[in-house]
């Protein structure tokens, strides 16, 4: 009987499984990146084309992946990206904020209640909120060298002509905060650095969780669809690097003959 109960959980889950998530997760079709980005950001344009090829440089890492300008195949899977929140450095709360709206809420609520220390409460909860608040942004900041913004976004990977997701998650702020690397003194205060770092770690939270569903290993080296011989770089970013200028020759020059004097 104990070892029913121990087996049983396995046995639950393999039960759970749907049969076409376990056939793409053993032969998965080319996926192509869609993302969708709030109309209100500013550089929303930008964010959406650097998050975009962030998502397919660290997914090919993966599984085979359709870059931007090539056409997908009919049995193409869809990854949709929904971002639902993108708050900027300069626009988020500050922490006394924070603390205020949590006290005035937690007190209106413990009134409500009939508690006879509704403004301590609020207080209480209040000066707690704001405290906490304030040593994560310390904190943050003092890691990364830099503030990162607030993200949130909804995830969720189709099948070609099938309605019902494989899989759907949601990525939390704290999330990609936590996979955000470090920037030095001197690109810190690069507004496009910290973006590119951003969107670096929210592929790699997006990632790593179609990983977690999926059981898929590193390639040994990115795999794309319909591109022979590298990255896809005219595709999925901006336009190729500028040629460099072509070295100075270091072979020595041949020696020149003496110049005659003139005839007087």
């Amino acid at each position: 009987m104990k070892r029913l109960l121990a087996v049983l959980p396995l046995f639950f889950l393999l039960a759970c499984q749907r049969p076409e998530v376990e056939a793409f997760k053993r032969n998965p079709s080319p996926i192509v990146v869609a993302f969708t980005i709030p109309a209100e950001v500013p550089t929303g344009a930008e964010v959406q084309k650097e998050y975009a090829a962030a998502l397919r440089a660290k997914l090919a890492t993966r599984t085979t992946v359709v870059p931007e300008g090539v056409k997908a195949p009919e049995n193409a899977a869809e990854l949709r990206v929904v971002i639902t929140e993108l708050g900027g450095r300069r626009g988020e709360p500050s922490p006394a904020t924070v603390g205020v709206i949590t006290g005035v809420a937690i007190g209106a609520l413990s009134a409500m209640a009939g508690h006879r220390d509704a403004v301590f409460d609020g207080f209480f909860w209040g000066l707690w909120a704001g405290s906490h608040a304030s040593g994560a942004r310390r904190h943050h900041e003092a890691r990364l060298g830099y503030r990162p913004q607030q993200m949130e976004a909804q995830v969720a990977l189709y099948r070609a002509g099938d309605p019902e997701p494989l899989s759907s998650f949601a990525v939390e702020p704290f999330e990609i905060i936590n996979a955000m690397d470090p920037l030095s003194r001197a690109e810190k205060d690069d507004e496009f650095r910290v973006r590119e770092e951003e969107a670096k770690a929210f592929a790699r939270v997006v990632v790593f969780k179609i990983q977690e569903r999926f059981n898929w290993m590193p390639l040994p080296k990115p795999s794309w669809y319909g591109v022979q011989g590298g990255t896809p770089k005219e595709a999925d970013g901006p336009a190729a690097e500028e040629q460099k200028p072509a070295k100075p020759s270091t072979a020595p020059e041949p020696p020149q003959p003496p110049e005659t004097p003139a005839k007087g």
